[in-house]
């Protein structure tokens, strides 16, 4: 039996080589992208620090725990995330900038999408931020009919 998309973790769908950097030095990255997985994003939230944010593309941030869940819940519905890759740079003060890439896949699309994580030093989500790795052509085609 295959797993439905919401059943599979993070685990299933990352690059090998990627689980261990993220296990190793950003828990809370691997813990996001299996919360998002898996329709989760009350816990996905609270990976975030009180007034942590998150920078989708082509919208304002969203700030802190509650905004950032809602917004998850409407927005990310259904969306499903598979990773290549994650580079792991220490920061100043124990934080650290987890850069990971991999795609975005949703009923109607798939996209290509680089996430860059600030980590404070307790291990929580300072920021992130979502950039779409697409062409213009590929943008358009993501927009919906009017």
């Amino acid at each position: 039996m295959i797993p439905s998309p919401r059943s599979m973790t993070v685990l299933q769908t990352v690059d090998r080589q990627v689980e261990p950097v993220l296990e190793e030095h950003a828990g809370a990255v691997l813990r996001y992208f299996t919360f998002f997985n898996q329709g989760e994003y009350v816990q996905v939230a609270d990976l975030f620090t009180a007034k942590g944010s998150l920078h989708p593309p082509f919208e304002p941030a969203v700030v802190g725990k509650d905004s950032i869940a809602n917004y998850l819940l409407r927005e990310a519905e259904g969306m499903t995330v598979s990773l290549l890759s994650a580079d792991v740079h220490p920061q100043e003060d124990n934080r650290f900038q987890v850069d990971v890439r991999g795609s975005v896949t949703a009923l109607v699309f798939k996209v290509n999408v680089a996430w860059c994580f600030l980590l404070a030093d307790d291990n929580k989500i300072e920021s992130v931020r979502v950039d779409l790795l697409a062409t213009l052509e590929e943008l358009f085609r993501l927009r919906p009919a009017d």
